[in-house]
């Protein structure tokens, strides 16, 4: 009789952490950027000696979640008074 793996099994093809530059360019933005959403809390990081590195869970998490842009007070009180 085989081994058989039961239950979910790991996607090998997509690694579990990647680099900031690989995931600012797996979300089509800046490292900046990308820095800015970690330090918000917005993305999880796992640091690895001096690397900085994010779990590509984190990446799928962060792009199916709505993001609600910020809007100036300025721009909400021009709306209101039209």
């Amino acid at each position: 009789m085989g081994y058989k793996k039961e239950g979910p099994q790991a996607d090998t093809t997509k690694p579990l952490l990647v680099s900031k530059k690989e995931a600012a360019a797996a979300l089509g933005i800046c490292v900046r950027t990308l820095e800015h959403l970690i330090a918000a809390k917005e993305l999880l990081v796992r640091r690895i000696g001096k690397r900085c590195l994010v779990p590509y869970a984190s990446l799928i998490g962060f792009a199916r979640r709505d993001h609600p842009t910020q809007v100036a007070e300025s721009d909400v009180e021009q709306a209101v008074q039209r």
